[in-house]
């Protein structure tokens, strides 16, 4: 579980709104407890509606605000509704956009289908692209107020992994979208953009 508040009593993320995908289990369940825990508003974003506002009501009895909103992520359809839905919880603002969904659909190069293929470069390249551009308007703003992109990628995507050629491109091709954004958005708008490298396993 994560840490309880270590921070400052207000939470170094206080008055900030976060958008996590795949966050009703494993690491983006526990990375919005913990943004929670410091003061942050966090958007549960997962296809699995029942898990999504579980884990919300369980940071709401902990004390944290959070708001559960089921949808696929690589539907278009359901990415405006997140950013829609996100925008009204944060009272006009959107400050962090956590790219965490997404699993492995693994094979040798050779018996890779295209649905399987196809499925994980959506899922790891196109929704992450298509909810930043979405979020965009409220990214490339000049408030005062901090903003940061943070793309999951993992050591396959770095370093490559037999079985996983499909996942592999895709989280290499994260890490290129992170610095891009970065510069995009960084010199003018002050946005932070950072890729967290993940071991294989279950998000």
């Amino acid at each position: 579980m994560a840490a309880p508040k270590l921070n400052f009593p207000g939470g170094m993320l206080v008055g900030q709104t976060a958008i996590i995908t795949g966050a009703a289990q494993g690491i983006g369940a526990e990375t919005a407890l913990l943004f929670s825990r410091e003061g942050c508003r966090v958007v549960i974003a997962d296809i699995d509606a029942a898990k999504a506002e579980a884990t919300a009501q369980s940071i709401i009895a902990d004390g944290g605000a959070a708001l559960a909103v089921a949808g696929d992520i690589t539907s278009n359809e359901s990415i405006a509704e997140l950013v829609e839905k996100a925008a009204a919880f944060g009272g006009g603002k959107i400050h962090i956009i956590v790219n965490n969904a997404g699993y492995a659909w693994d094979d040798p190069i050779e018996k890779i289908q295209d649905k399987q293929w196809e499925t994980i470069i959506a899922l790891h390249n196109t929704a992450p692209f298509k909810l930043l551009r979405a979020a965009a308007p409220y990214f490339m703003v000049k408030d005062g107020e901090p903003r940061s992109i943070v793309n999951i990628s993992s050591t396959s995507g770095i370093y490559g992994n037999a079985g996983q050629a499909s996942y592999a491109l895709a989280k290499a091709g994260l890490v290129r979208l992170t610095k891009t954004v970065a510069q995009e958005w960084g010199p003018e708008y002050g946005v932070r953009a950072n890729k967290s490298v993940r071991i294989s396993g279950e998000f």
